[in-house]
């Protein structure tokens, strides 16, 4: 059994019939599996499938053995039941490895097959906006895919604080759960700009520590997305002389730097 997808079920199954190449002996049994849906801004959208199975009209054609035939044919007398043979724990090791790499590498598939959907959904969200991008998938793992965003109108892409590049990995983090591989998290960058970013949330937790210092008092900072308040979270978890934590709902949701006793 082979799975064609189309637009719709009627494309589906125009692409089963011409890449499968039948014989003057075989015949082609089609079966729809997925019937298509339109998304809203392309999230939710999926495809028409259909399975297809090739079949020899030999088979079609053999009648079939009815119950009272099947129950009076005797069994071959030669024929000897066997043991279960048992299994070692190597053996199930074994297996177990094999299943674990089969299903980790189900989960790659899964990701550079949504990333490269991804890849055209970002093209025509930014193309909306005005802004000429070329999406490159430059990293694919079991639960995260990065992209980058090459354009020569980068601070378009980024936006006020980067607001418009966060909201951009929003869309695209529902955009993967829709299309097949759920859990993904995606990273977005442009021009550097990620790495830019990280030097310069380390920078704003240092000096926050020290106003936390001098003025006794806790420090509230801008609302940031999960990434960055981890990161000043992990920066400043080692600092004797101020604590952290998170305050606020999302997307509004901040970090509180405040004086450890």
């Amino acid at each position: 059994m082979t799975i064609f997808v189309g637009t719709t079920i009627a494309d589906a199954k125009q692409q089963a019939k011409k890449q499968l190449k039948l014989t003057a002996n075989q015949e082609l049994q089609l079966e729809v599996i997925q019937e298509p849906r339109r998304g809203f801004f392309g999230i939710g959208r999926r495809l028409a499938k259909v399975a297809a199975t090739v079949t020899t009209k030999e088979t079609l054609e053999k009648p079939q053995m009815t119950n009272s035939e099947s129950a009076v044919k005797p069994a071959p007398v030669s024929e000897k039941r066997q043991a279960p043979q048992e299994t070692t724990n190597s053996e199930v090791d074994e297996l177990d490895l094999a299943e674990i790499k089969r299903r980790h590498q189900a989960n790659i598939d899964r990701v550079q097959h949504g990333g490269q959907l991804l890849v055209g959904y970002l093209t025509d969200v930014c193309t909306q906006l005005g802004i000429k991008v070329a999406p490159q998938i430059i990293d694919v793992q079991a639960h995260e895919l990065k992209i980058d965003l090459q354009t020569a109108a980068s601070g378009k892409v980024i936006g006020r604080h980067g607001r418009r590049i966060n909201a951009l990995e929003q869309l695209s983090n529902t955009f993967m759960d829709y299309h097949g591989a759920p859990k993904t998290t995606v990273i977005l960058d442009t021009s550097d700009y990620r790495k830019r970013r990280e030097e310069a949330v380390k920078s704003l937790a240092e000096r926050s520590v020290t106003e936390v210092v001098a003025s006794g008092k806790a420090v509230f900072l801008d609302p940031m997305p999960a990434r960055e308040r981890k990161l000043i979270h992990q920066t400043l978890e080692g600092n004797s002389h101020v604590k952290t934590y998170s305050h606020g709902r999302e997307p509004y949701r901040s970090i509180v730097i405040a004086p450890k006793n």
